[in-house]
């Protein structure tokens, strides 16, 4: 009988990004082959265990890797798919997340909350916080809007003392344009925000909108206010590099493979749950969708709940979000149903009770009007590592 092959998995278990890839990876192998893992607790930016060395393996998923360890397990000739965040190209097989991606999501979401102002919080000398910068920066330019950015060091010797750090984030929020919706590169930065927004008066989120990034759900509910986040598809990640490593296990040649995983979405809580728009009857109008549009109310509904003319209510609309009221209810409707395709086994019928629509086959039309593909596409590529298997080792 063939033995299963041994696996080292080099994966910080202290923190819930780390987890979230390890239950991935665990969610792999429970539908596919057993293997011999080799699972140390440790913490992000450990030392690589003593045992990498000792031991011959067949496969090797890596996250702390850096140049010196790349070339390292180079040499090792064992199959390895590299998990870091901190450089690029290593001359590894790769899967992580889309940073860029995760900065262009959070940059949408505080547009459609209709912020003219935004600015972006983050950590300097990382690559992932930098990505992330630049995706969030990149969606402003589109739109012709300045971003402020304070940076400064997360790691090393030159890091300011926590105190100090804050009094800075407060002193440069308070020379921001009001209202202002403002990323951070992840949610511990955006604790930092919201303690400086604490200690300078600033009211938030009704003049500083916070966004953060890893969603964390615990820390998230705890911050005050509950802290809105970016949520990366970890285990997704873990997932998909373990399916890569198996390929490579398998004998198959996959040189230079690097695989970005999207974000599923941003989860919303008080820190950004709020509408930068000081004309009342937009605002209105536009709370009044929010709470409705899942179930099923109309452009009619809203223009009777507002007070006011069809054309008032559009071309305010407009003036302020840049689209329709129309527009404004299918966006609640579309987001909530990228929610469930990607978080339930939910049938399409249930999927259209839930997100206002009276029929799936509607709903199916609508959806890919404005999402460019079908439900069951949609499903498929945010979980589509889930939702296949590969064919049995010979």
């Amino acid at each position: 009988m063939k033995k299963p092959p041994q696996v080292a998995l080099i994966i910080e278990s202290s923190g819930s990004y780390g987890r979230s890839i390890l239950q991935g990876i665990a969610r792999y192998i429970s539908s596919h082959y057993r293997w011999s893992v080799f699972l140390e607790q440790h913490e992000l930016g450990a030392a690589p265990p003593a045992w990498l060395s000792s031991s011959h393996w067949d496969g090797i998923l890596c996250r702390p890797t850096d140049p010196v360890l790349a070339r390292r397990l180079r040499r090792m000739k064992v199959p390895v798919v590299d998990l870091n965040d901190l450089y690029e190209n290593l001359k590894l097989p790769w899967v992580g997340s889309n940073h860029q991606a995760i900065g262009r999501l959070g940059a949408n979401h505080l547009l459609e909350r209709g912020f003219r102002h935004f600015a972006f919080c983050g950590f300097s000398k990382e690559l992932w916080a930098v990505q992330r910068r630049n995706g969030f920066c990149a969606i402003m330019e589109k739109e012709n809007l300045p971003v402020p950015v304070y940076e400064s060091l997360w790691r090393g010797s030159g890091v300011p003392r926590w105190d100090l750090e804050i009094e800075h984030i407060g002193r440069w929020l308070n020379d921001l344009p009001k209202p202002i919706g403002v990323m951070a590169c992840n949610d511990a930065r955006a604790l930092h925000l919201l303690d400086a927004c604490h200690q300078a008066g600033i009211l938030v989120p009704e003049e500083v909108a916070v966004i953060g990034v890893d969603n964390e759900e615990i820390f998230c509910e705890l911050c005050n206010p509950p802290l809105s986040s970016v949520a990366p598809d970890t285990e997704r990640i873990g997932y998909q590099a373990a399916e890569l490593l198996d390929k490579l296990m398998s004998g198959q040649s996959i040189p230079g493979r690097r695989i970005l995983i999207d974000p599923v979405r941003v989860v919303t809580r008080r820190s950004s749950d709020t509408l930068a728009i000081k004309d009342p009857k937009v605002a209105a109008a536009i709370r009044f969708i929010s709470d409705q549009a899942l179930h099923g109310c109309t452009v009619t509904d809203v223009i009777k709940f507002a007070g006011v003319s069809r054309s008032f209510l559009e071309r305010r609309f407009r003036q302020h979000l840049k689209r329709s009221p129309q527009a404004e209810i299918r966006r609640v409707q579309i987001g909530r149903i990228k929610q469930l395709l990607t978080e339930t086994d939910f049938t399409l019928e249930r999927i259209s009770e839930l997100s206002g629509f009276e029929h799936p086959e509607y709903m199916s039309v609508v959806f890919k009007r404005l999402a460019g593909q079908t439900p069951g596409q949609y499903r498929t590529q945010m979980r589509p590592s889930f939702n296949k298997s590969i064919s049995p080792k010979k």
